[in-house]
């Protein structure tokens, strides 16, 4: 199933003597090297294994028929470690003029003969893929005066998925331009407490970034930042307050109160 069974004919000259006409064997063998030559332009993928040949006479007068073998030597590739094989042998009659060749296109090749050398095995070594490997800090902010719902706690909520795409979309800017080693940033849970904020950020192993700096970048980005809002008095990296910013709702209470105690102050003078 899946596969595309293709009948060809190949006409002889029927002038020509038994001897001038190809044998079977040759007629095969040269579908073989076509179908298998690297520089072939062809676009089917043809496998080898399935060729058969058949001989029929047309001729009007009746010729006595030997059954003979034409044996296709199996060719074996081995790409990145897996053995394939094609080839095989075919039963066929004798003395002909049409020749019919059947060939069986798969829907799915896996591996494509480079050789076509019979009896010839061709090793290609197999190319290793070092994964790099990548560290994972966890950021933790508050987004003080935001409302904290319960759909939060759902990640595959309507609002979870926003809330994490606003907060990636806006911070991996930051992150990008500051180190080169960065290589993503994924919100992972929001918690109660307005709403708190818990993230994973990934760097490449070989140059990781200290907490302070991890946390800085998101100090400095805060006043740039619209869609939320960044308490940097909150900012934590893998479970451990790095941040020495102060809110700016913080600073705006601690000024309130300034200002308070020196008109009290003044007042009293009076």
């Amino acid at each position: 199933m899946g596969n595309t069974e293709a009948e060809v004919g190949l006409e002889f000259n029927q002038t020509d003597t038994t001897a001038e006409i190809p044998q079977a064997t040759a007629v095969a063998e040269t579908l073989v090297e076509a179908v298998t030559n690297p520089n072939n332009t062809f676009n089917l993928t043809v496998e080898a294994n399935s060729i058969q040949v058949v001989e029929r006479n047309n001729s009007t007068t009746a010729m006595p028929t030997v059954n003979t073998t034409a044996t296709i030597a199996a060719t074996t590739t081995t790409i990145a470690g897996a053995s394939t094989t094609t080839g095989g042998s075919t039963t066929i009659g004798n003395t002909t003029t049409t020749t019919n060749i059947t060939i069986t296109t798969p829907a799915t090749i896996a591996a494509t003969t480079t050789t076509a050398t019979p009896t010839n095995t061709t090793s290609v070594p197999a190319t290793t893929t070092t994964a790099e490997a990548v560290t994972t800090r966890q950021l933790t902010f508050r987004s003080v005066g935001e409302t904290f719902t319960s759909d939060l706690q759902d990640t595959s909520s309507a609002a979870f998925t926003s809330r994490a795409s606003l907060i990636k979309s806006t911070l991996e800017p930051f992150y990008q331009q500051e180190f080169p080693s960065f290589r993503s940033l994924n919100v992972v849970s929001f918690s109660n407490g307005s709403i708190i904020n818990n993230m994973d950020i990934g760097f490449a192993s070989t140059s990781v970034p200290n907490n302070t700096q991890i946390a800085n970048v998101l100090v400095n980005a805060a006043s740039n930042i619209t869609t939320f809002n960044v308490d940097t008095a909150s900012i934590s990296v893998d479970g451990t307050q790095v941040s020495s910013g102060v809110s700016h709702k913080s600073l705006s209470l601690i000024t309130a109160s300034c200002l308070v105690l020196m008109s009290w102050l003044l007042s009293s003078q009076q």
